[in-house]
């Protein structure tokens, strides 16, 4: 079984490249809607975490849902992070909180992916985007096989820094500078797709009704016509998608 959280879809691809055939692979988001956080696995069944990294640390959903999980059998348990280039104390901080639901994380791997996190700094080109994931799925066919012998590995970072990251994290989660241009065309991907559930359609425009997200940037990489912009700094700046969301 693997849980994954996404927001410009490297998380869900690289969970679907890691799943077994017929492996169940279940949203964050989507389990955390539900309040499902009770799950019992097959005897000695692998269990995987598949997040991206924000500020070198573990983001709101996944502690929220790690720290409500309760899971029976689970065998080997591992965490495969997509990052821009580090994903500094997070390994560390998962470990920690897992062992306090009575699991053992015994492997992580960070995944260097395409960062979609344009609201900070300009993104790859679409050359170095392809080339970057052209590599990750190279990597993953690795990690796989790592996992699937039991492989475990040192996991590093401490907790302190994790939640340290995650203070500099939640002080970076204001919407204010988030807008939609006139060439926005009323489609509401950008509400559906947010896990947060900040958007709402109003009159036919995008608005962001709470003062907080994730920063996962899903609205504003999704969105087909790139009408989305936070603040001025995005609109020449590139947008990047997982082609698994495409």
């Amino acid at each position: 079984m693997i849980f994954y959280f996404t927001g410009t879809g490297n998380s869900l691809y690289a969970a679907q490249k890691l799943a077994d055939e017929g492996e169940e692979i279940i949203s964050i988001i989507d389990a955390l809607r539900r309040k499902a956080f009770h799950y019992v696995l097959k005897e000695k069944e692998k269990l995987g975490f598949v997040f991206p990294v924000y500020f070198y640390t573990v983001s709101d959903p996944v502690l929220e849902f790690v720290r409500n999980l309760k899971v029976e059998n689970a065998g080997f348990v591992y965490a495969v992070i997509p990052c821009g280039a580090s994903i500094g104390p997070a390994g560390g901080f998962l470990k920690q909180e897992l062992k306090q639901r009575g699991l053992e994380l015994q492997r992580v791997d960070a995944l260097v992916v395409p960062d979609g996190a344009l609201i900070f700094y300009d993104i790859d080109s679409p050359e170095k985007m392809q080339a970057k994931l052209e590599d990750a799925t190279q990597e993953l066919a690795s990690i796989k096989q790592a996992i699937d012998r039991h492989s475990g590995n040192k996991i590093t970072g401490s907790a302190a820094l994790g939640k340290a990251g995650l203070a500099a994290y939640h002080a970076c989660m204001s919407t204010r500078k988030f807008h939609a241009e006139a060439t926005c065309i009323a489609c509401g991907k950008c509400a559906a797709n947010c896990p947060s559930g900040a958007i709402s359609m109003v009159d036919g425009r995008p608005v962001w009704t709470k003062s907080k997200c994730l920063k996962c940037c899903a609205c504003i990489n999704r969105c087909p016509v790139s009408a989305i912009q936070y603040g001025r700094k995005t609109v020449k700046r590139g947008r990047y998608v997982n082609p698994v969301l495409k």
